[in-house]
């Protein structure tokens, strides 16, 4: 069977072969499906749109990972990322203090945990650092009275979505106000060939205006992705 992604920006059809439709369900938030595939292994959609693989997409993480400069980190803070592949490269590439996870919609974590097990194999110590909280990331953070983060990456879906606030000058104003001076913010930025206008230059402004520093948007080749070109975006705390 081909799987499908409708793309809005260019009015074209992107699709997967895949075998059978392991998973399926419509949780309070999104539509949650996950295929098996040959060449990509099990396939995760949100809402009909391919978000994660178990195999040869792996240049999300990598890139996500390759953008943080520092080895050690005390305190990080992910929203989104509930299919943990985000933390699991962190902790095989950094050494980390203590790590929150903050996901919306605990039926991807769980749905995850069972059809991409190698994100959730980390160590007992590794487990143990952890905090995973199912909250609306934006409320969340504006609540948040801990210690400041020395990073905090947003691994959500894009804007037009429920993930909308998580683009909004007021979140940018809350990330400021929770990050250490020197902190580092990653956020997903969409396809640097379809949403240069319409989603990364918006948002580098609305990190200008915070005072943001080393503001730079970094792309990299995601076959699985609209495009098949995407991006981070990536700035400092003053």
């Amino acid at each position: 069977m081909l799987v499908k992604e409708f793309n809005k920006d260019t009015k074209t059809f992107f699709a997967i072969e895949c075998q059978k439709r392991l998973y399926k369900k419509i949780s309070k938030y999104q539509k949650i499906e996950i295929y098996s595939s040959i060449y990509y292994g099990n396939i995760l959609l949100l809402q009909d749109c391919f978000m994660l693989t178990e195999k040869n997409s792996n240049q999300y993480k990598e890139t996500c990972i390759s953008v943080i400069r520092k080895k050690k980190l005390d305190n990080v803070l992910i929203i989104g990322g509930g299919d943990f592949e985000i933390a699991h490269h962190l902790f095989e590439n950094k050494i980390i203090k203590k790590l929150s996870i903050v996901e919306i919609d605990y039926d991807v974590v769980k749905s995850c945990k069972k059809y991409f097990p190698l994100n959730h194999n980390l160590k007992k110590n590794e487990k143990n650092k952890i905090n995973l909280v199912i909250d609306d990331g934006y409320k969340w953070l504006k609540e948040y009275k801990g210690d400041l983060f020395d990073l905090v990456i947003i691994d959500c879906t894009d804007p037009n979505t429920s993930a909308d606030v998580l683009y909004s000058s007021k979140f940018y104003n809350i990330v400021n106000e929770r990050l250490r001076k020197k902190g580092v913010f990653i956020q997903q930025s969409g396809s640097p060939l379809l949403h240069e206008k319409s989603l990364i230059k918006p948002m580098r402004k609305k990190l200008e205006r915070y005072s943001f520093s080393n503001i730079k948007t970094v792309e990299f080749p995601m076959p699985i992705y609209p495009s098949g070109s995407w991006s981070f975006t990536v700035c400092k705390k003053v």
